[in-house]
């Protein structure tokens, strides 16, 4: 019994030595695929979570399609945060001092808003949350927008408060895009921690120099355009009406249904409604392709994203799209278009950073 007790614990004295010996040899490997493949899917997670919060909060409305809701801001944002709040942005002489907005008495992080296509230097005042003061910290002909924090995210039970702050950060996005034209957004609660007691707006300047080729990259491919959400619904019941009207085969079977008797005439019933059911799929599935196309035709790139819900009408589609400025128009006449075919209906959201393209 002595001997076995001594040959366990030699060979559980073993298999942790070449645990040990694995962990060691594996933990770089393990750290890059860490890196390689959850953090990506973890950055795409929180994007969709604050992309579907700015959705609920600021475009609760289904807006309809004319010239003129092209250059419309959504009427949530602009009861958050009232122009008269943002005021007139600074000229070269008249900016606040920068040195005084870069305090560290706010703390050590750095609140990053986006990357904007400019080098200049600038504050823009106290837009930021809780009314930070946001300026700009310039790197070889990129800079970020950002505001003095804590290293702690932004926390609160209250969902209303934690609207309030993703309304604001839309809105210095929106800031920013009217100052520099084209940024690249950060998501909500993006914050740089400085480390080794380097200062905070340095650790800023070396992540931009760090990142520079992918961030010049991505500037140059988003550079003239701008995102909007575009939402095309129909409405089975209009769409089932039509099809009644259209198919002749439904029209017979109707016919035939009116001279039967009570019992057969419940089966001629589900009969009409099993074909009215098929026929409304496939036209669905045609209407997505030739709308998509349509569609596909006056944008610059465009993404499928998740069909939502709706109480009244069927969503069927649900596209986020990046478009030339001179393309907007265009765009617009095509959606209006869509719009005003029997039983459709369309949602036209934007401009926004190009959340979905960088």
């Amino acid at each position: 019994m002595e001997k076995d007790l001594r040959a366990r614990k030699a060979i559980e004295q073993l298999v942790r030595q070449e645990v040990q010996r694995i962990a060691s040899e594996t933990k770089d490997l393990l750290r890059e695929m860490v890196r390689a493949t959850l953090l990506p899917e973890l950055r795409a997670a929180i994007q969709d979570s604050i992309s579907e919060v700015v959705q609920e909060a600021l475009s609760e409305e289904i807006l309809p399609v004319r010239e003129a809701d092209i250059f419309e801001e959504v009427s949530g944002v602009e009861a958050a945060f009232p122009e008269e709040e943002v005021g007139e942005m600074p000229d070269a002489e008249g900016e606040p001092a920068l040195e005084e907005a870069r305090g560290t008495k706010n703390g050590s992080g750095r609140y990053a808003y986006c990357v904007a296509d400019s080098g200049e230097m600038v504050n823009l005042g106290q837009i930021g949350i809780e009314n930070s003061e946001v300026y700009t910290i310039p790197y070889n002909g990129l800079c970020a927008v950002v505001h003095n924090c804590s290293t702690e995210p932004y926390k609160s039970e209250d969902e209303e408060v934690v609207k309030g702050w993703v309304q604001i950060h839309q809105k210095v996005l929106d800031v920013a895009m009217e100052r520099f034209a084209t940024v690249l957004p950060l998501g909500f609660d993006t914050i740089i921690k400085s480390e080794d007691e380097v200062e905070p707006d340095q650790v800023v300047k070396d992540w931009l120099k760090d990142d520079f080729e992918n961030l010049r990259e991505k500037m140059d491919r988003v550079r003239g355009n701008q995102e909007f959400g575009i939402q095309v619904f129909y409405d089975p019941k209009v769409m089932g009406e039509v099809i009644a009207r259209e198919s002749e085969e439904i029209q017979k079977l109707q016919v035939e249904m009116a001279s039967q008797k009570p019992g057969m005439a419940y089966m001629y019933k589900q009969k009409v409604e099993k074909a009215v059911k098929e026929e409304m799929e496939r036209r669905a599935e045609q209407s997505f392709k030739d709308l998509y196309q349509a569609i596909r035709n006056q944008v610059d790139d465009i993404k499928v994203e998740k069909v939502k819900r709706d109480r009244d009408k069927t969503m069927l589609m649900n596209l986020s799209c990046l478009v030339l400025k001179e393309k907007v128009e265009d765009l617009g006449n095509v959606l209006e278009g869509i719009d005003n075919m029997d039983g459709f209906s369309v949602r036209f959201t934007g401009p926004w950073a190009s959340h979905s393209f960088v």
